[in-house]
């Protein structure tokens, strides 16, 4: 399918807004302990900050999505963008952990909201039957944070501090506000369709799903420095070229998935969910740094897929309101990312780390589980 230059550069920017939304949320995980030293507190106390965030976009995405659904989708994107700016610069001027608190928030507040129509945004941009696709597209802006993003993000916060490095996230934010601004088209909001899509029993399995794949990555993902620590060996800005051979790892997992995802997207959900189980369990067994630091690596594959495989599962079982589905969708994904950062935290506070490391592989395993059992997940519902 030839896509118009117009229509790739619309893709490319909300490709940029994605991959600014990612490194804005995962900003404790990049600078784990120099915000840890920075602000006084404990690693697990950083954890918090994915934690918190995460439970207030699953308690307001619902009904700000509903707030703005007669909103232009590019002012919408627009506006989440402009509170990630606010949020990092508060951030980068905090004073202590409470001020932290409170600038993670903002961005919190407009996160679900973002979420829940850039993948819409893109359907519409790719038309009818390409709803995968198009989210792969996107979402290789999410593969590009892990690779660029928060291995820049630990770079700089080890070399030049982390307000630098929260600065820069902000100014980086703004420019992309501009670039959609200047390429994307208006786009109204599509007409209101009734229908009890928050109660639709078709999404439940997605749900689940998302629920049990999302707990167990975040119960190890929150803390991957701490654990790149433990088994590789390295510490600092070392740290950053792991990181930036997961991302690597990640985008080559997302362009496999999305060339696949609309053709066979029982088979794409099982290699993340399951992939996700196996990598777990080999950095559980592996004798070595080497053979963690592959697992390190290899994790990010099935990872990249999480969000191309549940959302585009949700676009297609929910065609009639797909904003207020992925809004639901998304209270499921925050309430896993709050629940897999505070079971990790509560193993890290205690010595166990691989009590995470555990977490993550049941949670793989459990929602292969399900996807293998559901109707969702085939190519038509």
């Amino acid at each position: 399918m030839l896509v118009e230059p117009r229509t790739r550069l619309a893709l490319g920017a909300l490709s940029a807004a994605c991959f600014m939304s990612v490194t804005s949320e995962n900003l404790p995980v990049a600078l784990l302990p120099q915000l840890a030293s920075g602000l006084g507190v404990g690693d697990s106390a950083i954890g918090l900050l994915m934690t918190g965030y995460a439970l207030v976009v699953a308690v307001s995405v619902v009904p700000l999505v509903a707030l703005t659904s007669r909103w232009d989708r590019r002012t919408t994107a627009l506006v989440t963008l402009g509170m990630i700016v606010v949020s990092n610069l508060v951030l980068a001027a905090a004073a202590n952990y409470a001020v932290a608190v409170a600038a993670r928030l903002v961005a919190a507040a407009g996160h679900g909201v973002f979420w829940s129509v850039v993948a819409s945004m893109a359907g519409r941009l790719l038309g009818p039957g390409q709803g995968g696709r198009a989210t792969a597209v996107v979402f290789a802006g999410n593969s590009l944070a892990f690779l660029f993003g928060l291995s820049a993000s630990s770079w700089l916060g080890a070399t030049l501090g982390w307000r630098t490095a929260v600065l820069a996230v902000a100014g980086v934010a703004a420019l992309t506000a501009l670039v959609i601004r200047l390429t994307v088209a208006p786009m109204p909001a599509a007409p209101a369709v009734q229908g009890p899509v928050v109660a639709d029993r078709s999404l439940l399995p997605v749900h689940l799903t998302t629920l049990l794949v999302v707990t167990g990555h975040f119960a190890a993902f929150t803390y991957i420095t701490a654990i790149i620590a433990r088994w590789v060996h390295l510490t600092g800005s070392s740290t950053s070229l792991l990181l930036f051979a997961h991302g690597a790892a990640g985008l080559l997992g997302l362009i496999l998935i999305g060339r696949h995802i609309d053709g066979h997207p029982r088979a794409t959900a099982l290699v993340t969910t399951g992939g996700l189980a196996v990598c777990m369990a080999a950095l559980l067994v592996s004798p070595g740094p080497a053979v963690a630091g592959v697992a390190i690596v290899a994790w990010a594959g099935p990872a990249a897929g999480i969000g191309v495989v549940l959302q585009a599962a949700v676009l297609r079982v929910a065609k009639s309101q797909p904003d207020l589905a992925s809004a639901v969708y998304i209270v499921a994904f925050q309430i896993g990312i709050a629940l897999g950062a505070a079971l990790g935290g509560l193993g890290m506070d205690h010595g166990m780390l691989p009590v995470a490391v555990t977490i993550a592989a049941v949670g793989g395993l459990a929602s292969a589980v399900v996807v293998r059992r559901s109707a969702a997940f085939k190519s038509r519902v």
